[in-house]
């Protein structure tokens, strides 16, 4: 009876976690509240909040959104960007997943970083991820469209 109780936790340690990882790409659209404070022309500070509400992705994407929230901010200093924020992304099921994201560059009504995922609830409890995003912003307007390219992991 001892062999088989010790055989029975030996398999269950030693059983291999298995995961599904897979490439996404998704386009988002929202609007921006932003706050922009050139202190001169090597000093700027920028503060960002986005609510996006409109979505493509793949039709067998597993984190089909409903809603995503970004807020953070970053300064240019001399040239140089740096900064970040986190985004709260829900999806469909009201599921939620929590992801931080870094400024790299940024141009006239564009910006460049990196994403990653920090966790998840429900069906993205342990999720994993980075990648790229490219966010374009009309400013009279405060119109966002920011494209994200990466891989998420979900533990299974």
């Amino acid at each position: 009876m001892i062999d088989v109780r010790l055989t029975a936790v030996l398999l269950a340690v030693s059983s291999p976690v298995f995961a599904e990882t897979v490439q996404t790409e998704r386009v988002s659209y929202g609007m921006a509240s932003n706050f922009f404070d050139p202190l001169s022309n090597n000093l700027i500070a920028y503060k960002t909040e986005t609510k996006y509400d409109e979505f493509e992705q793949g039709e067998d994407d597993r984190l089909k959104l409903a809603a995503m929230h970004c807020f953070g901010s970053f300064v240019i200093v001399r040239g140089i960007t740096s900064g970040g924020g986190n985004c709260t992304l829900t999806d469909v099921n009201g599921d939620r997943v929590l992801q931080a994201w870094r400024i790299d560059h940024v141009t006239l009504g564009k910006g460049y970083g990196t994403w990653s995922f920090i966790g998840g609830t429900g069906a993205h409890e342990g999720i994993t991820g980075r990648g790229y995003f490219l966010n374009e912003e009309t400013a009279r307007s405060g119109i966002v469209k920011i494209t994200t390219t990466g891989t998420v992991t979900w533990p299974e």
